[in-house]
Order: structure tokens, then C-alpha cells, then sequence
């Protein structure tokens, strides 16, 4: 994994790694602009629903089915594709300030040229 390559080259402290990690897993396109992006919802859908979501403890999609907006397999469509969104491990190092755009292109070409397999997630 491209993580334990730059740990292993001394460029990342394993603690920073896994903050990295949690923070890219948190790090995805919202449920809603994605629901939008994929013409599942409309943008005064997208806004109704936000502004129910404020007074509400249910979840994004959730309200969008209790409004009529989606049904369950859009929901679940979604999800699928959220999940696919999630912004890469070497730009979360950037973000975070622990690699310079510099070091992280020059590892990212060293790493694939050893692992030209291996998904740089």
C-alpha cells in the first residue's frame, strides 16, 4: 500500500498514516450533490431535503425517501457510488500538509513503477 511505502521510506510517521487513512475515509462527494449529479434529484429537492436534514436526526437519503424525492434503490445506488468518491490517500497527505506535491508525485512514480498493480487508493 502506498501509505506503508512512504512510512517505510521515512516520509510519513505511522501515526500520520492513520490519521490520513481516517480522514480519506471521511473525505467523500455529499450524499446529496451526488444524488444531483446523477439526476436522481433535482437542486430544489437537493435544498429541500438539506433543510429538512437541519431539524432532524435522519439521514440525507432517508428524508429524501420520506419525501418522495427517492426511492430505496436510489438510495442504495447512491451509497454504491459514494463509496467510489473518496478522495485519494496521496491528495489527503497534501491536504493535511504532511507531503509537498513534489515529494508525493515523485513517490507516487516510484511506487508505481515497483507495484504497477496496485490501486493508489
Amino acid at each position: 500500500m502506498f501509505g506503508k511505502h512512504l512510512v517505510d521510506r521515512g516520509l510519513l510517521r505511522e501515526e500520520d498514516l492513520i490519521e490520513a487513512l481516517e480522514r480519506q475515509e471521511q473525505m467523500h462527494v455529499s450524499f446529496g450533490r451526488l444524488a444531483y449529479q446523477l439526476g436522481l434529484m433535482t437542486l430544489d429537492q437537493v435544498m429541500e431535503t438539506l433543510s429538512a436534514q437541519h431539524d432532524s436526526r435522519l439521514q440525507f437519503g432517508a428524508i429524501a425517501v420520506e419525501k418522495g424525492f427517492l426511492d430505496q434503490d436510489q438510495v442504495e445506488a447512491v451509497l454504491a457510488a459514494q463509496k467510489d468518491t473518496r478522495m485519494p490517500l496521496g491528495q489527503v497527505l497534501a491536504t493535511l500538509g504532511y507531503l509537498d506535491p513534489e515529494t508525493l508525485d515523485k513517490e507516487l512514480r516510484i511506487y508505481h513503477a515497483q507495484n504497477p498493480e496496485k490501486d493508489l487508493r
